[in-house]
């Protein structure tokens, strides 16, 4: 029978161990430090002064080592030394069904058949069950110096590792990501502690195994230079990495940010929310924030290591539980986008999330809670959400040349567009020559990009300017005279058929917004009104557009 544990007892090992096992550290007057050494250094000299060196990490030529307090000063002005810092002490974040599932993966990315197929995690935690029936291993590591298994003799990894891939079986829960390959890197110990160099190696280990993503649900209070390193190595490697932002149980300070190593750019960091969507009342928050996901109460795979039973299922709660859910959906994207790089990835993750709080990117939520892919098509432009009403329009429009957003591949769908781009993207459809040269109009230079065609546009009579001879290039253009523009540039009968409430017959556009409607290019809004003096976004011109270009697009 499975077993549902609610872990009040154990959270309070995880919390009190800690503070035990620093006062037994600084009694003995030694410390655990991670010393930066040039390229190539041979140990032998500085071993005089360790009492036992852990690891050597090549990657970024650090040791890390415990050392008598007294010898620090010395090690410090050995001639290849460059640098030494404290190792801090790592934790997991947990505080104590699973909701959080259909909230990340809804039924429009369920249909796509994702699982993760392909894609390998690198779980850096307190070991995994490698016997739970409802979950596959890879294979992994430790580091912890009491034990070569990385066997969980916790539970928090255990927990996680379900969260990204317990089994879609007949048993259980089911994670994100099914299908994706498990690696169990143990950095902490059976009571959730550790140290940053056992995590540092765990990077590297991934490093080494070429994964694609790193789970991190542990945090530190104090980040390092190897850490800082470390990571920013296996960023560049083109390796994803998501990290918890951490817990609090009393109420933080105005300006705190979230905790390490999530608070580093190479690192996703991830908050918490309830199951009202409402930011967790335990979870950091800070500009480094990038996403939120599911955190309260989640069910998944569990080792309680009191009744050291393998096929154990508990709830679990705090930032920690978040964070697998990030790097589960991260999995869907890469099997749905295995050529695409990890920044590309990254930035689909933050455009195609939903956005909770104040708009944009906030401290609180980030970019908001995180969703899996639900469209098999790449947006052509980094901030086109994959589903959004006008995605496809803008595909379309930019694999035919006619619109090529910013130059940092960006599109700014909700933008208004000026009328110097409505003029170039209606040039483009009428294949003009968009070459600069001087125009009719006294603000428009020669130099300015859209002068070749909005001198084209003039001389076809597609366009006017304002009576001072001015174009006004900047200026956002209105809905009415858009319709006028399309009207000129495509050739539609004039209308008197009255398609819209606030269109009046005495407007100079009337006769163009109603021949806008029989051309199936627009049926304005949902209350019969087009409001043709409020000016148009990008998006809405370029769906505009691209209706009158493809009959596929066009308005039943």
């Amino acid at each position: 029978m499975k077993k549902i544990i609610l872990l009040f007892s154990f959270i309070l090992l995880i919390l009190v161990f800690p503070h035990e096992s620093f006062a037994q550290e600084t009694s003995n007057q030694h410390e655990r430090v991670m010393i930066g050494i040039d390229p190539g250094t041979e140990l032998t000299e500085l071993k005089k002064y360790t009492e036992d060196i852990h690891h050597v990490f090549n990657q970024i030529s650090v040791v890390s080592a415990t050392i008598p307090a007294a010898n620090k000063e010395i090690i410090k002005k050995l001639p290849h030394v460059k640098w030494i810092e404290d190792d801090p002490e790592i934790q997991t974040e947990a505080q104590q069904t699973n909701w959080g599932l259909p909230q990340v993966v809804p039924q429009q990315s369920k249909a796509l058949g994702l699982t993760g197929k392909g894609v390998k995690i690198a779980l850096i935690d307190t070991g995994v069950n490698e016997k739970h029936p409802d979950l596959n291993i890879a294979g992994g590591v430790s580091f912890v110096e009491y034990t070569k298994s990385y066997e969980d003799d916790n539970g928090h990894g255990t927990h996680v590792a379900g969260i990204i891939g317990a089994l879609d079986n007949d048993i259980g829960t089911v994670g994100v990501a099914p299908d994706a390959e498990l690696y169990a890197i143990k950095a902490l110990d059976a009571a959730g502690n550790g140290r940053q160099a056992d995590m540092i190696a765990g990077i590297e280990w991934a490093i080494n195994h070429q994964v694609d993503i790193i789970n991190i649900s542990i945090t530190s209070k104090e980040g390092s230079t190897a850490l800082k390193q470390e990571l920013e190595k296996a960023y560049s490697k083109g390796i994803l990495i998501v990290a918890a932002a951490g817990n609090t149980l009393k109420p933080l300070p105005l300006g705190t940010d979230i905790l390490y190593p999530a608070r580093y750019p190479s690192v996703i960091g991830v908050g918490s929310i309830d199951q009202n969507g409402q930011h967790s009342s335990f979870s950091y928050t800070g500009d480094s924030l990038e996403v939120v996901a599911p955190g309260n109460k989640i069910y998944s795979t569990y080792y309680n290591p009191l009744t050291d039973t393998e096929d154990d299922y508990a709830y679990d709660t705090g930032t920690s539980m978040a964070t697998p859910f990030v790097t589960g959906t991260l999995a869907l994207y890469k099997q749905q986008f295995p050529t695409l790089q990890s920044s590309r990835i990254r930035s689909l993750l933050q455009t195609n999330a939903i956005d909770l709080g104040a708009p944009g990117k906030d401290p609180v939520y980030g970019y908001g809670l995180v969703q899996a892919p639900k469209s098999t098509k790449l947006p052509a432009l980094t901030d086109l959400k994959a589903d959004a009403w006008y995605t496809d329009e803008i595909n379309y429009l930019v694999e035919n040349k006619i619109i090529e957003g910013y130059p940092d591949g960006t599109f700014h769908p909700e933008e208004l567009v000026t009328r110097a781009e409505a003029v170039t993207m209606i040039g483009k459809t009428l294949s003009y020559d968009g070459t600069q040269q001087r125009t009719v109009f006294s603000d428009v230079a020669p130099t300015f990009y859209a002068s070749g065609y909005i001198a084209k546009a003039n001389a076809n009579g597609i366009i006017t300017g304002y009576e001072n001879n001015q174009f006004k290039p900047q200026d956002p253009i209105i809905r009415g005279d858009v319709a006028l523009i399309f009207q000129r540039a495509y050739g539609y009968t004039n209308s008197q058929k009255a398609a819209f409430s606030d269109v009046k017959p005495t407007m100079y556009y009337y006769e163009a917004v109603n021949a806008l409607k029989d051309a199936h290019i627009s049926n304005g809004y949902e209350n019969g009104t087009f409001l043709p003096n409020q000016p148009i976004t990008r998006a809405e011109f370029a769906v505009f557009v691209a209706r009158q270009l493809n009959d596929e697009f066009k308005l039943k």
